[in-house]
């Protein structure tokens, strides 16, 4: 498992006198990568630039062991070695002023895509694993966009920024796939929105994709994210059979006009208002950590984002984390449209009532479940309230319960129990009610992983494409666990129309 705690101290240390923009990661990367098979070196190169992001955007990552701490106080990012706090975004500045480069910079234009929007897509790239760069190597698809030889080189021993990515991305290959995005140079999170959707728009170029699977999965993350901030991309030519995009802006609302022989009407249509609150429960402090649930949680935010969901994640809260994070959630849901909430960790049910355990619960009685638990109906009060058209819950939370040796319960209270979903909702289980799921024997939960298989699933209708994951369970698990759905769904939903 990778460190990351001392992960982001590692790079902080070269940080210190290297603009963030600028930090080598390939030493990094080597020392990490020790005995790590392929998959997990993706995973550390994602992390690594995760970091990097954040550290960037001045986010909040909080660790502290005594001599060493990061926090978001008051604005800006702190961090200290030897017992001394320095702001590192301030040093950051005086780096960077001492080292203005003279060659040209990309120019940043209006911006109106916002960054959460960007990020979507770039989560996109992570989830699907469609390389944004096509059939061409990263230096061949960047000089369609950029003149390469005018921009700096950030490895010392060449020139040109064309020499340079050259050598890490098609020689060494040591660089992320998403080094593009947070890259000084181009720095597409923060560019332009001019630049951002050319460089969506050569992403799809006949010259650069030519897989037609390729083509419209991108289409598809890129519209459904563009969407809420007045974007599309249409098609506005061909070469050789083969379409060319453009960016269109759109107004924020999109007028429809029908005419009939004695009437004129005019409706308007506005994108679809998304938002969902995903939680994992691992590191329990008095029972044995869940080994999948970080992961499941993970990746279940960031397809969520390309499905156009605006999406709120909370990793191991406390029971009083829990309550707030999901009161939260129930009054940002009004005025929505759509409305998920996603569990993954260990749940209960006491008294005919399913609890969701959060990582600070010592129930070493059945009694303290009401005190140090979330009773799921919770979010689903709000979820009512709210009067969102569509709500899903969905709860990964059926494991066996850490604690039912101390209660002395029987084997018929395992798992949990039905609930009535309330009208315009959908609860789904992991597995049947009464029983226990499993936890996988992979990088996700059994039920998550069928889950993520299938829920980007292009004009799946819900149940069906629940249908789709609960076949996929039973066949793994030689149908010892079988997920189950409750519905009182008045209106057809499709997560990927």
């Amino acid at each position: 498992m990778i460190d990351r705690y001392q992960l982001t101290k590692d790079i902080l240390a070269l940080a210190d006198s290297t603009p963030l923009s600028k930090v080598d990661i390939a030493p990094i990367i080597e020392k990490y990568s020790v005995d790590l098979e392929l998959e997990q070196q993706r995973s550390l190169r994602v992390t690594i630039m995760a970091i990097l992001r954040e550290l960037r955007e001045n986010k909040e990552i909080d660790f502290y062991d005594g001599n060493f701490m990061i926090t978001a106080s008051q604005g800006g990012v702190f961090f200290g070695n030897g017992g001394m706090i320095r702001s590192t975004h301030k040093r950051q500045t005086e780096i960077e002023k001492n080292n203005v480069m003279a060659s040209p910079k990309v120019v940043s234009g209006p911006k109106k895509i916002q960054l959460s929007t960007r990020r979507n897509i770039l989560d996109g790239f992570l989830i699907t694993r469609v390389s944004w760069n096509g059939n061409l190597d990263q230096p061949s698809f960047l000089s369609r966009l950029y003149d390469l030889a005018s921009l700096p080189s950030f490895d010392t021993r060449y020139k040109t920024a064309g020499e340079d990515i050259h050598k890490h991305t098609v020689m060494n290959d040591d660089w992320p796939e998403e080094w593009i995005f947070t890259d000084e140079r181009f720095n597409l999170l923060h560019a332009g929105d001019k630049e951002f959707l050319d460089f969506l728009c050569m992403t799809l170029h006949p010259t650069v994709r030519q897989n037609n699977e390729e083509l419209t999965t991108l289409l598809e993350i890129y519209t459904n994210n563009l969407k809420r901030d007045g974007f599309t991309l249409d098609k506005t030519g061909e070469i050789a059979g083969r379409p060319i995009f453009s960016p269109v802006e759109l107004s924020a609302v999109k007028p429809i006009t029908t005419t009939t022989t004695t009437t004129t009407t005019t409706t308007t249509i506005r994108p679809e208002i998304r938002k969902a609150l995903v939680i994992g429960c691992s590191l329990y402090q008095h029972a044995n950590p869940l080994v999948n649930p970080l992961n499941d949680a993970n990746g279940m935010e960031a397809i969520l984002k390309t499905l156009g969901f605006e999406v709120t994640k909370k990793i191991d809260p406390t029971q009083k984390e829990l309550k707030i994070i999901i009161d939260d959630f129930g009054n940002e849901l009004k005025g929505s449209d759509v409305g998920l909430f996603y569990f993954a960790g260990h749940g209960v049910q006491v008294k005919g009532l399913n609890y969701l355990i959060p990582v600070d619960a010592n129930l070493t009685t059945e009694k303290l479940v009401e005190y140090d638990c979330v009773e799921a109906a919770r979010i689903l009060a709000h979820m009512e309230d709210a009067r969102t058209s569509v709500n899903l819950m969905i709860l990964d939370a059926c494991r066996n319960n850490p604690f039912e040796r101390s209660w002395g319960r029987g084997i018929g209270l395992r798992g949990l129990a039905t609930m009535n979903a309330p009208k315009g909702s959908l609860i789904a289980y992991s597995t049947a009610p009464g029983n226990t799921a499993s936890d996988g024997s992979g990088n996700n939960g059994l039920y998550t992983e069928a889950l993520l298989n299938h829920i980007n699933g292009k004009g799946s209708q819900v149940y069906t494409m629940f249908q789709k994951v609960r076949l996929e369970v039973m066949e793994k698990s030689k149908e010892e666990q079988i997920p189950w759905e409750s519905t009182s769904l008045t209106a057809d939903f499709y997560f990927n129309r």
